[in-house]
């Protein structure tokens, strides 16, 4: 059975009745819940919860990269509840279409506790692409020369020519230190720059975004929490 409603960004009413109602499938939106609490976004199963650099997170909203016209992966955006709680104090009563959602995706890009951008990919991708495409959308940011690192950081960490369809990246922050993984955090890379952890956020939650479906779900995801 599923129950569709307006929002996609109320997941974390949807989890919360999964977890009492058991696994039967909740959808809200493009997002959902179907067996043992995963999430669907735009159809694509992703954890309701990850745990990489030693913290468990939860997932806060996602949406496509379209790219061309084409699917090339979904976002998925989790972190420390620590996060959140932080961000609910100062942002009570915040609306997913709300004028400060550019400062709350700004406060929340620098928070320090654990955040992570998770990737799965819908089509098979060049590594070299996806780095490429990661470190265009750096450089406003942050400069050539950390673009220029991250992009050689990624392609060391994914360690081949491609990312097969279903592939996953993990990309989190802690502070200053970013963790890549291809497997929910387990050997994973790392690499201290400072400013590079807020800026990889900004790429997805920036006034330019690269996924404007992600920063929306996330913007929803965000007043839901804020509601509960």
């Amino acid at each position: 059975m599923a129950i569709k409603a307006a929002a996609v960004g109320v997941a974390v009413v949807a989890i919360i009745a999964a977890i009492i109602m058991g696994p039967s499938a909740f959808l809200v939106g493009d997002i959902g819940i179907s067996g043992s609490n995963n999430l669907t976004v735009d159809g694509v199963v992703m954890p309701s919860q990850i745990n990489t650099s030693g913290t468990l997170q939860n997932f806060i909203g996602g949406g496509l990269r379209m790219k061309w016209g084409f699917k090339v992966y979904v976002v998925g955006i989790y972190s420390d509840p620590k996060v959140m709680t932080s961000l609910k104090k100062k942002y009570s009563g915040f609306g997913a279409n709300g004028s400060n959602l550019s400062d709350l995706a700004t406060d929340f890009s620098k928070s320090k506790p654990a955040k992570t951008v998770l990737l799965r990919f819908q089509r098979g991708v060049a590594a070299s692409d996806i780095s490429d495409a990661l470190g265009e959308a750096l450089k406003p940011k942050v400069g050539a020369a950390t673009s220029d690192d991250f992009q050689k950081f990624i392609l060391d960490m994914v360690g081949g020519d491609r990312l097969e369809k279903g592939s996953d990246i993990y990309i989190t922050c802690k502070g200053e230190k970013l963790s890549a993984s291809l497997t929910g955090g387990k050997d994973a890379s790392s690499i201290s720059i400072k400013g590079l952890c807020p800026a990889i956020f900004e790429v997805y939650l920036g006034d330019k975004a690269v996924s404007p479906q992600a920063k929306k779900g996330f913007a929803e995801g965000v007043a839901a929490i804020m509601s509960s």
